[in-house]
């Protein structure tokens, strides 16, 4: 007899003895104190509870313990004494690893996109990284306005390994979305599923490149599936975005948030703090590729062009290159309680999730996670001010606390044709 069954055997042994002492002893004090006290009919129905309750707890004990040793499919019949013995092959995997599953389905069309910026700081260029994925076979990728940072070229990596040319083609600040085209055919496609089909609790895979770590990815659900502008305190963009606890970090922009039918139903977009961050529905981005390929075919422009500029630019087309969360009181206490460092004494402002290299808000030295309070001696409670600001002055003098430390930084916007 092996090891493992002697070791079983003294387990159902001893839980059989437990549960007869145990009932017997019941019994027993039922019987002896009936006999010098007289119990209402609900204690006796409170005693027989309990003793039925030992019962059925030893007999699924000792259930549990016979069905281990009868069925060798999830225990071994051994100890294992060496981290190098074979792996049991026939112990299927296939009901642990349908995240897997969905993974190879999709992640061939998922690439990596990497932009040269002249660096703001003096000579040379530095590199700006984002993900995207293909849409369509002939090469157009899918991806975020602010990952390609106001560039007409990028480098693109495919799965495969190759790195080809990406021409930036259409560009949509308001939705932050943008297409690039590489000269390749026959490539594997991701098909965009309908997200207005999807739901509060499904899980999600969010794919991409996070840290320039190529193919990486996390998994979570959904929050919600229309967390609104408004609601998020960006008041010049009516749009929604998916909720997700799925992480997306810097590099993951752009890349896929997947269902569990390996369609794409959202664009990762944002992370905001640990178990929040948002993506762009997938229904808004059909709706910009069929009017990007409108676009297409009726100019072969090679640059930057846009088709609404409101998110990066005010009426006189001035632009910053940050997004904002407006800190709403209860938004303001929870990244207080939950964020390392947060500065604890302010009291209202707009917290900078995104800066895009090489914008006149980087070349300032603003960072992502920094809080604007003050804008040209005018205290900020919503990144609407600061877009009316922006609307009439050509100089913003900024105060930005970054964990517990002030700055003031000037930012002087760009006007864009």
């Amino acid at each position: 007899m092996s090891n493992f069954r002697v070791f079983s055997t003294k387990c159902v042994t001893f839980l059989r003895k437990t549960f007869i002492n145990s009932s017997s002893i019941t019994l027993r004090r039922s019987l002896s104190q009936k006999s010098h006290h007289t119990y209402s009919i609900p204690e006796n129905r409170n005693r027989l509870t309990k003793l039925l309750t030992q019962i059925c707890g030893g007999c699924i004990a000792c259930g549990l313990s016979a069905y281990c040793l009868k069925d060798r499919k999830f225990i071994t019949n051994k100890f294992i004494v060496n981290a190098l013995e074979p792996s049991d092959d026939n112990i299927p995997r296939m009901p642990y690893s349908f995240l897997a599953d969905i993974v190879d389905m999709t992640q061939p069309a998922v690439v990596y996109i990497e932009v040269n910026i002249r660096n703001p700081y003096g000579h040379g260029v530095v590199k700006s990284h984002g993900s995207g994925f293909i849409v369509r076979e002939d090469g157009l990728v899918l991806t975020n306005a602010h990952v390609i940072s106001r560039q007409s070229v990028v480098e693109v990596k495919l799965q495969d390994g190759r790195v080809v040319k990406g021409q930036v083609q259409a560009v949509d600040s308001v939705t932050d979305l943008a297409t690039v085209k590489i000269d390749e055919k026959n490539l594997p496609v991701l098909k965009l599923g309908k997200s207005s089909a999807s739901r509060p609790g499904e899980f999600v895979l969010a794919m991409g490149s996070p840290l320039t770590l190529n193919n990486s990815v996390t998994h979570g659900i959904i929050s919600t599936v229309n967390r609104g502008s408004q609601e998020l305190g960006m008041g010049v963009r009516d749009m929604e975005y998916i909720q997700t606890d799925a992480v997306i970090t810097k590099g993951n922009s752009g890349g896929p948030l997947v269902n569990m039918k390996g369609e794409a139903i959202g664009i990762n977009t944002l992370n905001v703090m640990a178990g929040i961050s948002f993506a762009i529905p997938s229904d808004r981005a059909a709706e910009f590729l069929r009017k990007a390929e409108e676009l297409e075919k009726r100019a072969a422009n090679k640059g930057w062009f846009g088709m609404g500029s409101k998110a990066v630019t005010t009426r006189q087309n001035r632009y910053i290159g940050i997004t904002m969360f407006t800190l709403s009181p209860e938004f303001l206490s929870d990244l207080q309680a939950r964020v390392p460092n947060f500065p604890q004494h302010i009291t209202s402002g707009v917290l900078v999730p995104t800066v895009i290299h090489g914008s006149p808000a980087h070349r300032a030295g603003i960072q992502p996670g920094d809080v604007i309070v003050r804008i040209n001696d005018k205290d900020i409670k919503s990144s609407a001010e600061v877009y009316k600001i922006l609307e009439t002055s050509e100089s913003l003098i900024v105060q930005v606390y970054r964990h517990n430390q002030k700055f003031q930084l000037t930012i002087t916007p760009d006007t864009i044709d």
